[in-house]
């Protein structure tokens, strides 16, 4: 049961009731702020405000909230709200951590790739600068121990040396020892006793000396004066310093004049005599001579020699002649004494020795050279009767007289000397004989020039006194003598010798190359295959004649080169020349031929003669060559003769070039209408048409456009020879531009040359990932200076390699493409060198350049690979629109723009070698149009009608 309620009950439950019909009290301030917020009061949420967690926000709400006093907001909403936003914001820190993740993989991605592109990059250039620095060690490490090497051996080679001295010296002090000992031992000694004492020694009497006897006495006094007048020879010999190093300091005149005088010949005597090398009754005056001879002898061999010591014969006396001075000089050297009698007397013997050998050896020499002196002196003596003969008629000025006098004591002189030589009979019988046959040889010989000197024209043919039967009087022609067919025979040789020289190419190609290049000069022609066999053989042919002892066939070539040399020296000096007079009578063919048959010709003294005399007329640039070939004695004879022809070719060349410069300007301004002339005959003869030039003019306008001008359209033709993709022959060059033909071979060869080197740059670029339009200045440079006649593939790969480096597949790749690329270059580079071996063969033959009609089998010169026949075509429209410019802006335009074109074509390191190449084709452009511009015209309204 309930208990009945209580009024403090009943008053707890009223209240209760009473409040939950009611309103709940509001809680405190303090409270209420955490719990309860305003609806009105509170502020939106907002994403992007950051002033919600901020004590600002809360006091602000607090404030509001007490203000106004509002019904605070349920605890489910408010909880809610917040959950929202803490999950806003969640989500919103995900997605930015999950971007923020993003880019932290791709940059570590990035960095990883370049990482490890970089780290190879630098491996590789790491490997290669350790490897060059590895190259570098070794190599300095080989030339160190190289170095070590050589200087162990050399230390190795004088430790032996000085051993070996050493042994040497030991040896001879060991000899000399045991010479001394046994000679000590020979000599007379006392013999050995035993001492007296010294009380006994005072005791004992002095032996008294023996007197000398008169024989004693006398010996030793004729001992003392031979002693003397030893002395005294051998101070009267050295005070001539008479010794080999002496005599080969003075000159050959000098020394002559010093051994022949009669003190030189007294005081040798005696010393000869004292040394017991000749005898007291002995004659003294030939072998005194004979003893001098050797000192003349070796200190100058060329003028004490016929044939300047190169004989056997003359060689072994040179070596005979050096014992004896050897052996004379060491032993005028010892000092007589009694401990070197023994020395003395054994280099006496010696000397002795050597002396008979020299003099037999002399007198067999002296005899075999003695026949040639008799003849050499025999035909000085008929060179000056011949003189007599040519002067004796004569009578103006005493002309004979004067020459008369000099002549006749020339050769009482010359038959003096022939009288002690050959003997008196002998001599005068050879001097007769001698002087007899020329005097016939030069009667015939004058003859024979009054007969060639009528003209057979100018003989009257009518019947007369003047002719017998209508048959003319004039004797007829007596047959030549055998000079006069040597003579001729000299002409010939001397035409053959004067092809061995540089032949000029014709007045019209000089003129014309002087128009195309103003500073043309002529240049020493190479030797082509005709010049070495025409050289060869004449070579051949001088050295057999002169080794086989013909003397005729000699004298025909040395005449025959008299001539040539004097014709061509004499180009050279003018006659108000102070050296004219003396080249003219130097270089006389009439004497040097007399010289020559009689024997008297030297070329020794010839070569030295004219070596001085062409030194004071060469230019400077020659004085190197011509004092080479000064100092040049060892050569032979045939070797010295071609070497001064050559010298003469070099200066004749000179003096041409000069006249060039100085006729240039004449030629710049006149010398196309000597090419009109000439080729205007050409046409009026026959020798060519214009069929070439009008199909030519045809193909370049039908490329062009029937509208353009002859200017664009004789570019385009002229672009086309030198850079189309096809062979190019003589038969499709016009014949206006037949003088080109060579020049455009050369210029096509160029081209060739930079495209194929383009190509390969371009294509080393492609494969190694670097810019096309970078510029490899160095690399162009050295593959441009090879010489495309003789280069290979691995040659150019290793060029390129050099300065770049390059996997193994991509040199390998590089290597084949060389080699597809680079064989139409060298093919264009050979058809070029073949033209102008053959130009320089038809210059040499003094005939007129034809090029083959088969020329065109040659080929090869045409570019298949794509790059190559790309970059060609590149080239070719470049330079055609260069030339194609009609006004000075678009000219000026074309240039200025040329290193941008080649640089997008794929070649900007050919800027230099383009604008050279435009360049070319300007100047023959303009030489060609000023001298056939009249045909072009003819050619091209023949064209158009």
């Amino acid at each position: 049961m309930m208990e009945p309620a209580t009024p403090e009950s009943q008053d707890i439950d009223m209240q209760l009731a009473s409040d939950s019909n009611n309103t709940y009290p509001e809680p405190p301030p303090r409270l209420a702020a955490r719990f309860c917020r305003k609806t009105s009061a509170r502020r939106k949420s907002s994403a992007n405000s950051s002033r919600r967690s901020s004590l600002s926000s809360i006091h602000s709400h607090t404030s509001n909230r007490s203000s106004h006093g509002g019904p605070a907001s349920t605890h489910v909403a408010q909880h809610l709200r917040r959950a929202s936003i803490i999950e806003s914001r969640k989500a919103r820190l995900a997605d930015r951590a999950a971007h923020a993740e993003q880019v932290r993989l791709r940059a570590a991605a990035a960095k990883a790739a370049r990482g490890v592109s970089y780290s190879e990059e630098r491996a590789l250039a790491a490997q290669a600068a350790r490897e060059k620095l590895l190259a570098e060690i070794t190599a300095r490490c080989e030339e160190e121990v190289r170095r070590a090497k050589k200087i162990a051996e050399e230390t190795k080679e004088r430790k032996a040396a000085e051993l070996a001295r050493l042994k040497e010296d030991m040896a001879e002090k060991f000899a000399e020892a045991a010479r001394r000992k046994s000679m000590y031992q020979q000599g007379m000694r006392r013999s050995r006793t035993t001492s007296l004492a010294a009380v006994e020694e005072k005791k004992v009497s002095p032996i008294p000396l023996a007197q000398s006897s008169r024989a004693y006495a006398a010996k030793v006094i004729q001992r003392a004066w031979r002693s003397y007048r030893g002395r005294k020879v051998i101070a009267d010999f050295s005070a001539m310093e008479l010794d080999l190093i002496r005599a080969r300091s003075l000159s050959f005149e000098d020394l002559t004049r010093l051994l022949s005088t009669d003190r030189t010949t007294t005081v040798t005597s005696r010393l000869l005599k004292h040394l017991d090398v000749l005898e007291d009754g002995q004659e003294a005056i030939g072998p005194v001579r004979i003893f001098l001879s050797a000192y003349l002898i070796l200190s100058h061999p060329m003028q004490a020699f016929s044939h300047g010591g190169n004989q056997p014969q003359e060689q072994e006396l040179m070596a005979k002649a050096s014992t004896l001075v050897e052996a004379f000089e060491s032993h005028m050297k010892i000092r007589p004494s009694k401990s070197r009698r023994d020395t003395t007397a054994s280099t006496r013997e010696a000397l002795c020795f050597a002396f008979n050998d020299f003099s037999a050896t002399f007198d067999a020499w002296k005899n075999q050279d003695l026949g040639v002196l008799v003849d050499v002196m025999v035909n000085s003596f008929v060179n000056l009767d011949l003189i007599l003969q040519a002067t004796k008629d004569d009578h103006e000025g005493h002309v004979a007289e004067d020459y008369l006098d000099a002549v006749r004591q020339e050769q009482v002189k010359l038959l003096a000397r022939l009288k002690r030589l050959a003997g008196p009979e002998e001599a005068l019988s050879k001097v007769r004989l001698a002087v007899r046959k020329a005097r016939k040889q030069r009667a015939a010989e004058q003859r024979q020039k009054s007969v060639q000197q009528i003209p057979r024209a100018s003989t009257p043919t009518n019947s007369g006194p003047s002719s017998v039967n209508g048959a003319p009087i004039t004797p007829p022609a007596t047959p030549q003598p055998y000079h006069r067919h040597n003579a001729s025979k000299s002409s010939t040789f001397a035409n053959n010798l004067g092809q061995i020289m540089t032949v000029l190419p014709s007045n019209r190609e000089i003129a014309h190359e002087i128009l195309i290049n103003g500073s043309f000069e002529v240049q020493q022609r190479p030797w082509t295959d005709a010049r070495k066999d025409l050289m060869s053989s004449l070579r051949s042919n001088m050295r057999s004649s002169m080794q086989d002892g013909n003397s005729d066939a000699a004298a025909t070539w040395t005449h025959a080169m008299a001539i040539l040399i004097r014709e061509k020296v004499m180009n050279l000096v003018s006659q108000r020349h102070p050296l004219y007079d003396r080249f003219d009578g130097f270089l006389d063919p009439a004497l040097i031929n007399q010289q020559c048959r009689n024997g008297m010709f030297s070329y020794n003294a010839f070569f030295d003669t004219i070596s001085g005399l062409i030194a004071q007329i060469c230019s400077p640039g020659r004085d190197e060559i011509v004092r080479a070939f000064t100092n040049d004695t060892t050569s032979d004879t045939i070797d010295r003769l071609f070497d001064l022809i050559n010298i003469i070719d070099l200066m004749t060349l000179d003096h041409i070039n000069f006249q060039f410069r100085l006729a240039s300007q004449s030629v710049m301004e006149h010398g196309h209408e000597h090419e009109v002339a000439s080729f205007e005959k050409e046409l009026r003869d026959g020798i060519h048409g214009l069929e070439r030039t009008k199909q030519w003019w045809s193909s370049s306008k039908g490329v062009v456009g029937v509208n353009a001008s002859g200017g664009v359209v004789y570019a385009r033709g002229l672009t086309d020879l030198v850079l189309r993709n096809t062979h190019l022959c003589f038969q499709e060059v016009p014949e206006t531009l037949q003088l080109d033909y060579i020049r455009l071979l050369k210029w096509r060869a160029r081209a060739f040359q930079v495209v194929a080197t383009s190509s390969i740059l371009l294509t080393t670029k492609i494969r190694l990932r670097r810019n096309r339009e970078s510029l490899w200045a160095k690399d162009a440079e050295r593959l441009m200076s090879l010489n495309l006649l003789n280069v290979d593939t691995n040659r150019v790969v290793s060029l390129v390699e050099s300065s770049h480096m390059m996997p193994d597949s991509i040199k390998e790749g590089l290597s084949n493409f060389v080699g597809r690329v680079l064989p139409p270059a060298v093919d264009a580079a050979k058809n070029a060198d073949s033209a102008e071996r053959d130009r320089q063969d038809a210059i040499h033959s003094q005939s007129t350049y034809r090029p083959s009609e088969n020329e065109q089998s040659l080929g090869g010169d045409v570019f298949t690979e794509q790059i190559a026949s790309f970059l060609l075509k590149s080239l070719r429209e470049h330079v055609f629109a260069r030339l194609s410019a009609s006004g000075t802006q678009e000219r000026v335009r074309t240039t200025t723009g040329a290193a941008e074109v080649l640089a997008r074509a794929g070649m900007p390191e050919f800027l230099e070698e383009v604008n050279r190449l435009v360049d070319g084709l300007d100047r023959i452009r303009a030489v060609d149009l000023k001298a056939h511009g009249r045909w072009y015209d003819q050619t091209a309204g023949e064209l158009s009608a």
